[in-house]
């Protein structure tokens, strides 16, 4: 069943106004997924405060059933005084998932419990699939590809389809970014970073291997959400 979603900053105070209207509209729009990132950047200072706007912002899209999904790494763990076996916080909050992106080993991560497990879909060792699954219950487990920010670092169609497939292969969803023109930032795949959303959804769709495709800019306008929202009720 393939789903559409969008990325929320909620550490970005100055458009943490317009975040909450997109889970509303979205919602409307068919979108069910959403991604957030609360790392330290150019527009979050404090992963504690992120997160606690992103409380706020869950309560809403909670009761909309969206999927919600945080990326983690070691660094966002030790800020929150949590570890793989004090997951707790983030349950707390609403999260439906935490995406791992780097710094856990499978151990770590089969620690991991009472929440819903996002595996990095190109850093995951493919190898290592199988026995992950052996160990927790595959109904918590999907994949998600990674944002490329700078222009000339996505992946490739062919990359996409290669590390994506034994995931596919082993009945885990997986997903993927798309980026919008009014910004051009964080696309999975170099060659649909220009496009607008919904072309690239399509092109990622008919790979057979993504199921799943999101909007990783901050801040997409209402058409460009639109044109994806079509993507998926055409396709």
């Amino acid at each position: 069943m393939k789903s559409i979603g969008f990325a929320i900053f909620p550490g970005w105070k100055e458009i943490f106004e317009r975040q909450k209207e997109m889970i509303i509209k979205g919602e409307d729009l068919g979108f069910s997924e959403i991604f957030f990132g609360i790392g330290r950047g150019v527009h979050t200072k404090s992963t504690l405060e992120a997160i606690k706007n992103a409380k706020e912002l869950l309560k809403i899209a909670n009761k909309l059933g969206y999927y919600s999904f945080v990326d983690i790494n070691p660094e966002i763990l030790a800020e929150l005084n949590a570890s793989p076996d004090n997951l707790g916080i983030f349950k707390a909050v609403g999260f439906s998932a935490v995406r791992i992106d780097y710094g856990f080993s499978i151990e770590k991560i089969l620690r991991m419990k009472d929440i819903g497990i996002e595996l990095n879909a190109f850093d995951f060792p493919q190898d290592k699939i199988e026995y992950l699954l052996d160990h927790i219950d595959p109904e918590r487990v999907k994949a998600t590809h990674n944002y490329y920010p700078v222009k000339g670092s996505g992946i490739t169609i062919s990359q996409l389809v290669e590390k994506s497939k034994p995931f596919v292969n082993a009945e885990i969803p997986v997903g993927a970014f798309v980026s919008v023109p009014s910004v051009k930032s964080d696309t999975t795949v170099e060659e649909l970073r220009e496009k607008m959303p919904g072309e690239a959804a399509k092109v990622l769709f008919s790979t057979k291997v993504i199921s799943r495709v999101l909007i990783g800019d901050a801040n997409p306008t209402d058409e460009e959400m639109k044109d994806l929202s079509m993507a998926l009720r055409t396709y």
